[in-house]
């Protein structure tokens, strides 16, 4: 059972004929590789690090007045501050456009056998979902990211301030972007919807997700060594692996949506082993 929701999660060029998914990796992990290779960025934030030991550790309203004047972050640092946002922005894109193709094929797939009359199976016994038009997914996707970008802000304060009841509430939300991908719900009643599926299937995914975070703390003691020998060598392989457990991640969201969905918490017959 282990091994098969590894599978399920991780094979994620497992949709469609499976050359739109590589090239789609392919593409995300040449972008976010060369980030690291920009040469106007500057990744040495030594001086702004002693700066902010010294605001820290004084009381003295002067001293952080001159401290607050002097800034000691340069334009390359800069640079390379905005070169990490984007590189999470195509990510983000990346997983978005994930999940969004995995639900049309999914539900492409459940039509076809609809049709079929040779074909007698729980998955197609009702009337399948239509999938949704690549044209609408494009414009979701579009209103998405822009959505994601106005409120990363406020969900990175809240979180990081009340992180465990993030990684809680994670296996409610998670599948929220999905369900809007899937043209079943508009951009604002996804999240109680959403939710509402995600209460029987509660356990069931953050076990998925728990998979994904061991595997991204596995990586995060392990990748960083390859650095001491060829951080040339690192920097691809971190970026790749990244996209992979990114992709993962959307893909893990798929599933449990199209699960949630389509298949009661009480029949085990589910297309997926997660």
């Amino acid at each position: 059972m282990f091994l098969a929701s590894l599978k399920t999660i991780f094979d994620i060029d497992n949709v469609g004929k499976r050359w739109g998914v590589r090239i789609l990796y392919l593409f995300t992990v040449i972008l976010n590789a060369a980030i690291y290779f920009n040469p106007f960025a500057d990744t040495d934030f030594t001086r702004l690090n002693s700066w902010i030991n010294s605001f820290m550790n004084t009381t003295d309203t002067e001293i952080i007045d001159e401290l607050m004047r002097t800034i000691p972050i340069s334009y390359g640092n800069w640079i390379y501050i905005a070169t990490l946002i984007i590189g999470d922005f195509i990510l983000l894109t990346s997983a978005y456009i994930y999940a969004g193709v995995f639900v049309r094929e999914f539900r492409k797939e459940k039509v076809r056998a609809a049709h079929d009359p040779e074909v007698i199976d729980y998955a197609v016994s009702h009337l399948p979902d239509p999938p949704i038009k690549a044209s609408k997914l494009c414009g979701r996707i579009i209103v998405l990211l822009l959505f994601s970008i106005l409120i990363s802000a406020p969900i990175v304060m809240i979180s990081s301030y009340l992180l465990f009841f993030a990684l809680i509430g994670v296996p409610f939300v998670f599948t929220v972007p999905v369900a809007y991908l899937s043209g079943d719900k508009g951009l604002f009643s996804s999240l109680p919807y959403a939710v509402r599926l995600s209460r029987k299937y509660y356990l069931i995914n953050m076990r998925g997700i728990a998979l994904i975070l061991l595997a991204a703390v596995l990586v995060d003691f392990t990748v960083p060594l390859l650095a001491k020998v060829s951080l040339t060598a690192y920097y691809i392989l971190d970026s790749a692996i990244t996209t992979w457990l990114c992709l993962a991640f959307a893909r893990l969201a798929a599933i449990a949506y199209c699960t949630m969905k389509d298949f009661p918490i009480k029949d085990t017959r589910r297309p997926f082993a997660i």
